[in-house]
């Protein structure tokens, strides 16, 4: 909640310090906060602006308010007077300026989020056509990524493009790689990709098994047709030799009741 109405006072400081009326004044108090990357050295501000000329302002390095001309020492010393507001400036150090660098640090710099990968297609092509195949790397914090590809775990460079790296909504990113090759029965090709997320390179195969099984179809079919065929080619041979048989056996008997007669 805090940090909310941090962020809040910041915003509402700076449209006022850009939609200054024509006449009358504008009065703004600015929170500032500078730390370093480790968030030990922490300094605090408390900028009071009349008019966008700077008025006062409270510096945690020294404990209190410094003012600016005439009117701006005035209002330091009454400031440094209050002793609510002096507690109250050292204790916003930590409430305001450390507990903001932490959270900032925890959900940008420090945040980690592993990519999703799948390899596929971009049209359908059979062995030994031209194909191109599509790495999607989506899903990943932060943006800096490598996405190679791998033949029988060879690392090839050429005839790979790759799109910029474009940002997501929900404050993650995605990826497109493309490899075009001509397609090999029997050819393993990966996407690898790798990213401060991962202990080590994750590698997606291409899965191959829809064109397989599709081949596998083939084969199968023409096995069951050349199956069909011998069958076919067999019993008609059997019955003909089988009617041929029978028809000379008949003939025979005929001759027979002839010679009788």
């Amino acid at each position: 909640m805090m940090g909310l109405y941090f962020l809040c006072s910041l915003a509402i400081s700076a449209l006022l310090l850009w939609t200054s009326p024509t006449s009358g004044y504008v009065y703004q108090m600015i929170y500032d906060c500078e730390y370093s990357d480790n968030i030990t050295d922490v300094v605090f501000f408390v900028k009071n602006i009349f008019n966008q000329k700077l008025n006062t302002m409270y510096d945690s390095r020294v404990g209190k308010y410094v003012g600016f001309g005439e009117y701006g020492m005035k209002n330091a010393d009454h400031f440094n007077k209050q002793a609510w507001k002096m507690v109250l400036r050292k204790v916003q150090v930590e409430t305001l300026c450390r507990y903001n660098a932490r959270l900032f640090r925890r959900s940008t710099l420090e945040r980690k989020v592993p990519p999703t990968v799948r390899v596929q297609q971009t049209k359908p092509a059979d062995y030994g056509e031209r194909s191109m195949l599509k790495c999607s790397v989506l899903g990943f914090f932060p943006h800096e990524v490598r996405v190679s590809w791998l033949r029988d775990g060879v690392e090839v460079t050429t005839d790979v493009s790759s799109s910029d790296v474009l940002a997501d909504e929900d404050w993650s990113y995605q990826l497109y790689s493309y490899l075009e090759l001509t397609l090999k029965r029997g050819e393993r090709v990966s996407c690898r990709v790798d990213h401060s997320s991962l202990r080590e390179s994750l590698e997606v195969d291409w899965d191959t098994s829809a064109l397989d099984a599709k081949h596998m179809k083939m084969s199968v079919g023409i096995i069951f047709f050349s199956v069909g065929i011998t069958v076919a080619v067999a019993v008609y041979y059997w019955w003909k030799q089988r009617f041929d048989f029978i028809a000379v056996g008949q003939q025979g008997q005929t001759s027979s009741c002839l010679s009788e007669l």
